[in-house]
């Protein structure tokens, strides 16, 4: 067997901050065959000292080079690299990471794929604490898939997109030998590289060789104020290598691109055969796309947590149209609550209760009153609504005092000075409560000040009981109904600090945990943040007596001890009985595994009530099937081997054993684990045995010590994931959940109890829907359905060791889809909305982490009255806008929908977060975005509008867009399909619809409109040069357009100054006057009205696509005031004033054109004249909308 070649992997090492977390990185590599060098160029010895810490490793040489004197960036990298004996080289900058399968992954391509050059894969950007940032252009996948691509292609699209989108040095392998031949040249003194040192060499790399691009994420790439390449000289530097950059593209020579904008590249799984197949990809079309796009998310440029949760905070206030329609909105309540702000000011802080004053004068919905008990006030006061009065000993006694005599108030909400209400909070609450009429108490999520600044937020989940019990996370801002706070006694000032929370368990106790309502949103901020009110010493002190008093009035005998911190509660149940418990395992052929999971678990566990059944789903192995026998011989009570030979079906399997379980418990576990604790099963049965309880998990880590399994989260990376997944087994978790119990909505079929009464009730498993996936989730959620807790406890503690890896199973992978559609079917409303999780949460990242979002689309309000609309423009260009994107904003502003707009295709647990009435797909018409309809169609029950502005079924072969579309009887197929998935068809003209009439019953013309707000006050001058300003503007498909009027634009080059916008084909260039390439269509009006034309031209080919276009250019053209000329095709026919040149040629637009030049007065009246009709016929407003609420909302 041939050793695997050796990779450097070289840490040109100054900064310490991060060091050792790249240099862990590096050291827990996959890779069997590695070298770590690092480059000390720093001033001290702190790096030398981490290096020292971490020597020892038996599998990797580490070595540490201390440079003589200080080097700089460039000069360490070539130190490293000199030091470099490998094939391969990684350079890891000190402030990233890498994960562990980073240089395997990487490697492997180098070693099957001769041709290839350069080998980069995904990477996340962290900010300085580690936590996620919002995926930007710069770290977008370039291909749907893992591919590999043409070197050449790569450089044409850098020399419209000068921009590194590849990534830096650390998501790249290299050839040692190609750096060393390319590195010297390009790091000259005096005039090399160094800022753009990554991006010169990939460029030197792609003029020989290919380049493949992982999907996968394999490293970190941290972004942060003291990174070397945010320092100023350095972005000072990076300007002016750009120039090199680009001359050096200009200056290359080899073999062209397929086409502009286009490269060449293959899928990596195929590009091993012996002729490959190489497929176009619409690079530049792509990243412009996405370019465009992600101006509409949060964040995408942030640089840290505090900068992006900044700006999610900004986005989360009332649109303009939200705040007129308010007044509609309140009048829709059943009610408006009558809310008191209580405000207790016990550090006599004016500057803080200024604060929290200015904040709720400024709320959207104001307090009935404020009531302000201050410790700085020694009478009392009253200023319009504030009624201030001295603060006593026991504020909560002073309150059951006061708030009998506030007849007039139905809730009040507890504060304190300095907390910082957003300006919604009143409103979300009195809107909360007025929709909820079964409420009696609520909380939200909050956030920190720090010095005047949001900070750490805290996104909480709804009513957990269990995680209540554990310690006091609703936090301090609780709003009580005030007649039940009356009628039962108030606060007990007994318990100081938490006097309020004894209150809110007798509320659960008296009126049931329903009674409990949470806001997911941040309704307020404060310098007292979360984590210091909870780190009071009275409420440490206050909270287990609290909690033994509610279980005291409950009857329930407990025993309450400090849990891992001493504000942690772990309550111990004093249950009376020993129940017997059945623990079911199954195997086929894992003896070894099985072994050391029945060794284990009979040699450790304390607890002795149990019987162990072991699942025997035919084994072929002569040695399982022995000691299985054995086993079975025992012949003892504790142990009993069953037989299970039909075909693996976990589900049936676990189904079939409990029907012989004696136990009153069942126990699922797999032959994987290994019982380290002696209290794992007492652990589990202290939650079991409480009659609320149905089901528990527990806290499963791998031999490294790292979390696998700590219960489920539904919709996290797909149906339910694991939270905390590789966190250390101690760590704390987020709001200190990997610590206490707490309930979730499933946990996972490693290690699950479940009452066998409760089990039976609900049918057990269902073996038909799930036979190998999802059936211990669906289990949680049935008996979660039937009013059961899900309780997950860090107790009971278990390793699993790893699963063989299976080899991919065509026929397994289906039938997971198959199982996962069911799933979704039968539980997507709770997926959408874990009560354990927060939706502001990320589904498709981490855990835990705060999930950006867009920065449109907010609506706070619970209750429902306006149709909801999802909008999937197909881009943010033209075609977007004009369709979908501004319609939409245009009808929320009139108040006629709501909704949001979304450029990439959500999830459909998104979706169903978003439970959308009306869904706008457009464009929709090649495999992937049709199948994605299906999903749609599946899964929600929104109204599918399938939107078309061209006819995309015969596209004239000069238009650009055309190259690797379908031919027309496939695009026809594709089309066909595509809109028969869909409730209705909506197209801009008569003319498309009538082309389209037999795809569907349904299809409706909306016209094209213009944007008021963009295209209604625009100004143009005229006559401002010595010859008159003649032009064409639009988008980048129009070759053959163009072509009908070269002959013009040459004839005419003496006489006119052409300007052209958009586009221009070469051959015409010379003959411009000016050229203006492609902006933000949000920029687009008043850039084309800034041209200042005296006469706008509008060619088409004679062909039906453009007879089925709309009269777009024409509305545009007249926003400006221009005069036009246009060809007299269906699009251009109507009323609108300009002059039409009826066959195309020549000399009928020569002499169009001349008209208009030789009067020219004559021409602007007409350029007036088309301004007034388009202003007054054609803007998105009035009655103009109804034409969309037809088009889109349901009838």
């Amino acid at each position: 067997m041939n050793p695997v070649p050796l990779v450097s992997i070289v840490i040109p090492a100054f900064n310490p901050r991060f060091f050792k977390k790249a240099l862990v990185s590096a050291l827990n590599q996959s890779y069997g065959n590695l070298e770590i060098i690092v480059c000390d160029d720093s001033c001290g010895d702190e790096i030398e000292g981490i290096v020292e810490s971490l020597e020892g490793s038996p599998t990797v040489s580490l070595r540490y080079v201390r440079n003589p004197q200080h080097l700089g960036f460039v000069g360490n990298l070539q130190a490293g690299l000199g030091e470099a004996r490998g094939e391969f080289i990684k350079f890891l900058c000190d402030d990233d990471q890498l994960f562990p399968a980073s240089i395997e992954r990487q490697a492997q391509v180098f070693i099957e794929h001769a041709d290839v050059n350069l080998v980069l894969a995904q990477r996340l950007f962290w900010d300085a604490d580690d936590i996620q940032l919002p995926p930007r252009l710069e770290n977008s996948p370039l291909a749907p898939t893992d591919g590999l691509f043409k070197g050449e292609d790569l450089l044409s699209i850098f020399e419209t997109f000068p921009l590194n989108f590849l990534g830096g040095f650390s998501s790249a392998l290299l050839r040692r030998l190609d750096v060393l031949e390319f590195l010297p040249a390009l790091t000259q003194s005096g005039h090399g590289f160094a800022a753009m040192l990554d991006f010169a060499l990939y460029i030197c790399l792609l003029r020989r060789g290919n380049m493949v691009s992982l999907n996968l994420i394999l490293s970190v790439e941290r972004l942060y104020p003291g990174r070397l390449s945010r320092q100023q000289p350095m972005r000072d530097a990076a300007a002016t290598e750009m120039q090199w950059l680009v001359q050096m593209l200009e200056a290359r020579s080899g073999e062209p691109a397929p086409a502009k904008g286009w490269v060449r590249y293959v899928p990596l799984k195929q590009a091993g055969d012996l002729s490959r197949d190489w497929e176009e990809l619409a690079l530049n079309r792509m990243l412009g796309s996405k370019q465009s796009t992600l101006s509409w998310k949060v964040g995408v440029a942030s640089e840290s947590f505090a900068e992006l949760y900044a700006q999610w905070l900004v986005c989360r206030t009332l649109s303009e149209p939200q705040r007129k329609l308010l007044p509609d909105t309140l009048a829709a309540w059943p009610q408006q609550p009558k809310i008191v702000a209580v405000v207790i000011d016990e550090q006599a802080s004016s500057a803080g209760l200024d604060v929290t004053l200015e904040s709720l004068a400024g709320q959207l919905y104001p307090p009935e009153q404020v009531l302000v008990l201050s410790s700085a006030r020694t009478e009392a006061s009253l200023d319009e609504r504030v009624f201030s009065l001295p603060l006593q000993d026991n504020w909560q006694q002073q309150l059951n005092e006061l708030l009998p005599q506030l007849e007039g108030a139905h809730w009040f909400y507890l504060l304190r000075a300095g907390d910082r209400l957003v300006e919604p909070a009143l409103l979300v609450l009195a809107e909360r409560i007025a929709m909820s009429p079964g409420a009696l108490c609520v909380y939200s999520d909050e956030g920190a000040l720090r010095e005047g600044e949001s900070a750490e937020p805290v996104f909480k989940p709804d009513f957990n009981l269990d995680l209540l019990r554990s310690y006091p996370y609703v936090g301090r801002n609780l709003a009580f109904q005030r007649q039940r706070f009356l009628e039962l006694g108030g606060f007990n000032p007994l318990y100081g600090e938490l006097g309020v929370h004894d209150l809110l368990w007798r509320l659960i106790e008296n009126d049931g945990t329903q009674a409990i309502e949470h806001i997911a949103e941040i309704m307020l901020e404060s310098p007292f943040a979360l984590s210091q009110w909870l780190s009071l010493p009275e409420v440490v002190e206050q909270n287990p007596l609290v909690l033994a008093a509610h279980l005291q009035r409950m009857g329930i005998a407990h025993e309450v001890r400090p849990g891992s911190l001493p504000l942690l509660n772990r309550v111990d149940y004093l249950h009376a009985r020993r129940p017997l418990v059945s623990i079911i395992i199954s195997s086929k052929d894992q003896l070894a595994v099985l072994q050391r999971c029945v060794e284990s678990l009979l040699e450790k566990t304390a607890y002795s009530e149990y019987e162990l059944l072991i699942v025997d789903n035919a084994s072929d192995g002569a040695e399982a099937r022995a000691w299985l026998a054995s086993m079975a011989q025992l012949g003892s009570d504790r142990l009993r081997v069953l037989d299970y030979p039909l075909e693996a079906n976990v589900a049936a399997i676990r189904n079939f054993a409990a029907q012989q379980a004696r136990g009153e418990y069942l126990l699922m576990l797999s032959p994987y684990a290994v019982i380290t604790n002696a209290d794992w099963l007492d652990a589990l049965l202290n939650h079991a045995q409480r009659p609320e309880v149905g089901v528990v998990g527990a806290k499963l880590f791998n031999p490294d010590g790292c979390v696998v399994h700590a219960g489920l989260i539904l919709g996290l990376q797909g149906p339910a994931g694991v939270p905390f997944f590789g966190e250390p087994l101690h760590a704390a978790g987020y709001m200190q959940r990997l610590q206490v119990a707490h309930d979730l909505s499933a946990v996972d079929g490693d290690c699950l109890m479940v009452r066998k009464q409760v089990f039976d009730a609900v049918g057990g498993l269902d073996e038909v829907s799930f036979a190998q996936t999802f059936s211990a989730v669906d289990l949680c959620l049935r008996v979660r359905q039937k009013d059961y807790l899900v309780v997950w406890t860090p107790h009971a503690q278990l390793a699993l060791g790893a699963r063989p890896v299976a080899a991919g199973d065509v026929t397994i992978e289906e039938r997971r889809a198959k199982e996962q559609e069911k799933f979704y079917l039968r539980w997507l409303p709770i997926i959408a909305k874990d009560p354990a999780y927060n939706p502001n949460l990320a589904l498709n990242n981490s855990s835990f982490s705060l999930e950006p979002g867009l920065n449109t689309g907010w609506n706070p309000f619970s209750n429902r009255q306006l149709p909801n609309v999802l909008a999937l423009p197909i881009n943010a260009s033209a075609i977007g806008h004009y369709r979908v994107t501004q319609p939409l904003i245009e009808l929320q502003a009139a108040g006629r929908a709501v909704g949001r707009i979304s450029y990439d295709m959500p999830s459909i647990v998104e979706v169903e977060r978003q439970s959308p009435d009306v869904i706008i797909l457009q464009g929709r018409y090649s495999e992937g975005p049709i199948s994605e309809i299906i999903s749609l169609k599946t899964y929600s029950r929104a109204l599918r509008i399938f939107e078309l502005d061209d006819y995309v079924i015969s596209v004239p072969h000069k238009n650009s867009h055309i190259r690797n579309m379908p031919g027309g009887a496939d695009m026809e197929r594709l089309v066909r399909r595509g809109i028969g998935l869909c409730d209705r068809v909506v197209v801009s003209t008569q003319p498309l619809a009538n082309a389209l009439s037999d795809m569907h019953h349904d299809i409706r013309v909306v016209p094209n409109m213009l944007a008021p707000d963009l295209w209604a006050g625009l100004s143009s001058q005229r006559r401002t040069s010595k010859k008159p300003r003649v032009g064409w503007g639009g988008g980048t498909s129009h070759s053959g357009d163009l072509e009908i009027i070269a002959e013009v634009v040459r004839e005419l080059a003496n006489e006119v100054d052409w300007v052209f916008f958009g586009m221009c084909p070469e051959a015409l260039r010379p003959y411009l006057h000016e050229f203006h390439g492609v902006i933000d269509m949000r920029v687009y009006p008043a850039k084309l009205a800034s041209l200042n034309l005296d006469l706008a031209l509008a060619p088409l080919e004679f062909h039906i696509f453009n007879d089925c276009k709309s009269n777009l250019r024409l509305l545009e053209y007249g926003a400006c005031g221009y005069p036009v000329v246009c060809t007299d095709t269906a699009a251009y026919r109507g009323y609108l004033p300009c002059t039409r040149v009826i066959g195309n040629s020549t000399e009928e637009w020569l002499q169009a054109i001349r008209m208009h030049l030789a009067d020219p007065d004559a021409s602007y009246r007409m350029g007036d004249e088309l301004r007034e009709t388009v202003l007054r016929d054609y803007m998105l407003r009035g009655d103009n909308l109804r034409y969309w609420e037809n088009g889109w909302l349901a009838d």
